[in-house]
């Protein structure tokens, strides 16, 4: 199923995380950054790997780096855990998934009010029915 515009602003908000990699650290370092040695998957040519927590202290730090000439890259990984398994299946889209469950939940909830059993009563009964009817009077004529 294809992915939404509501799906990729979730996977933006809750799923993307910006990693900036850099030889040698700035002076200064915004708020909501977190600093770490590189790993391996940056293939060792770098030795910090810095996460920023928002878009505001990324554009600090870009900003920061360009300024003090810092030879930086920057790339977008994905966090681990629950947002990773509800926003991340290219497969699914979480939001019809979402929309999907409340209809069937609905289609539930109006089925055990018994809402239609009642209204089925209520449309099959006969407006006239037969006992109902006046019937004929049947004169004896034996009595007579």
């Amino acid at each position: 199923m294809q992915q939404t515009s509501f799906d990729r602003y979730l996977a933006r908000k809750y799923l993307h995380v910006a990693q900036v990699y850099c030889n040698t650290l700035p002076q200064s370092l915004p708020e909501g950054i977190t600093v770490e040695e590189s790993t391996e998957e940056s293939g060792t040519r770098y030795l910090y790997r810095i996460t920023a927590d928002s878009d505001k202290a990324l554009k600090v730090l870009t900003k920061n780096l360009e300024v003090e000439n810092i030879t930086f890259t920057s790339r977008i990984a994905d966090k681990q855990g629950l947002p990773n398994k509800l926003f991340n299946n290219p497969n699914k889209s979480f939001t019809m998934q979402v929309a999907w469950l409340i209809v069937i939940m609905a289609i539930i909830s109006l089925v055990a009010s018994g809402l239609p059993v009642r209204l089925w009563k209520t449309l099959s009964v006969d407006p006239d029915p037969i006992e109902k009817r006046e019937q004929p009077k049947i004169i004896d004529r034996s009595k007579l």
